[in-house]
């Protein structure tokens, strides 16, 4: 394990369960951006929409959606699915109606990525 490694761990274990959420959302964020090739689509690509697992968590959902949803941009949706999050683990908003907020959310951006296409 190298200083970086044991630095970001040090500070994790310092976080309550939600803040290490967070941690490793942005984290899990910042690897999705880094692309070495760029792929141009000629049509849209269908989301392949995986169901939300029982006693599923604002991240857990948000990994599914993003799976489901690959083909769309997580940096143009990180303001968004961030103020989403934070609605649930500062604000105290129901897990399910935040879930189903973020559902909404990827669907709006999946139609505006199919619009590209027209």
């Amino acid at each position: 394990m190298n200083s970086f490694e044991r630095r970001l761990l040090r500070v994790a274990r310092k976080l309550d369960d939600a803040q290490r959420e967070q941690l490793q959302l942005f984290a899990e964020f910042l690897a999705s951006r880094r692309r070495d090739t760029v792929v141009v689509a000629q049509a849209p690509e269908t989301p392949s929409l995986l169901p939300a697992r029982e006693g599923e968590t604002v991240v857990g959902a948000i990994k599914r959606l993003r799976e489901s949803y690959a083909m769309l941009d997580a940096k143009a949706m990180l303001n968004e699915t961030a103020a989403l999050m934070s609605r649930h683990v500062v604000g105290g908003a129901p897990a399910a109606e935040v879930i189903a907020q973020l559902e909404v959310l990827f669907a709006e951006h999946y139609q505006r990525y199919r619009q590209t296409f027209e």
